[in-house]
């Protein structure tokens, strides 16, 4: 496994999105499969990254709404760019004009700021205590290391603190200009367990804040599918 061409097979290239949803699963479960105890997943090296970060959501997004009379072929390319992918899209919704022809997506990414760290101490030691509890700390001999300290909730806390991690990644890209008719997808990391009802929790807080934006769409995909939304 290459993480400089291991998305190859997806880059710049027009797919139904059923066949990039299936290609997408297939690269990860190359990556997850490597007998590494999952450090190169942790480290997101180069597409290892990419596949993470931007096209898993974008399968996700594709798989909610890719149906009967709703057939979307989508264009992922690598690099910087106004935005991730294009899609196109046929079937009698479309005829209809229930749903549009052709736009854009945008995928951005909504984590605690510890993440990266947590990610690192579990490839150096195994394992961590809570995203809060961590930091980065400099030996008197200039080298680096990750201190991992228990740390406590009161209630349902966690969930306003993601929250206020998710409205600001969205807040952050309204700030920006994008084409007409582009969607939105926001990887969401949870800071923690969730379950059913605090996802719907976290989902009324940032419903709340009624942001306004030019998007077509706001996705929400939590967790690598677990739980999705729009906004």
């Amino acid at each position: 496994m290459n993480p400089s061409t291991l998305l190859d097979p997806l880059h710049d290239a027009e797919l139904d999105g059923l066949d990039f949803a299936r290609t997408a699963f297939r690269l990860f479960d190359e990556v997850y499969n490597l007998a590494d105890d999952g450090n190169t997943l942790r480290q997101r090296k180069g597409d290892v990254g990419r596949l993470v970060e931007e096209v898993l959501p974008i399968a996700r997004y594709l798989l909610s709404n890719y149906g009967a009379g709703q057939y979307i072929r989508v264009r992922w390319m690598r690099g910087s760019q106004q935005f991730d992918a294009t899609v196109t899209a046929h079937g009698a919704r479309i005829d209809h004009q229930v749903w549009p022809t052709e736009g854009a997506l945008e995928v951005t990414t909504a984590l605690h700021p510890n993440s990266y760290l947590m990610r690192e101490l579990l490839n150096a030691k195994g394992g961590c205590f809570g995203l809060d509890g961590l930091s980065r700390l400099k030996d008197s001999d200039g080298s680096k290391a990750v201190s991992s300290v228990p740390t406590s909730h009161t209630n349902s806390d966690f969930v306003a603190d993601m929250a206020g991690i998710v409205i600001s990644a969205v807040r952050a890209k309204i700030a920006k200009r994008y084409p007409p008719g582009t969607t939105l997808i926001v990887s969401v990391e949870l800071n923690n367990a969730y379950s059913p009802q605090e996802w719907e929790q976290l989902l009324r807080l940032v419903r709340e804040e009624r942001m306004e934006h030019s998007f077509r769409q706001v996705f929400l995909s939590a967790d690598q599918g677990v739980y999705t939304a729009n906004l």
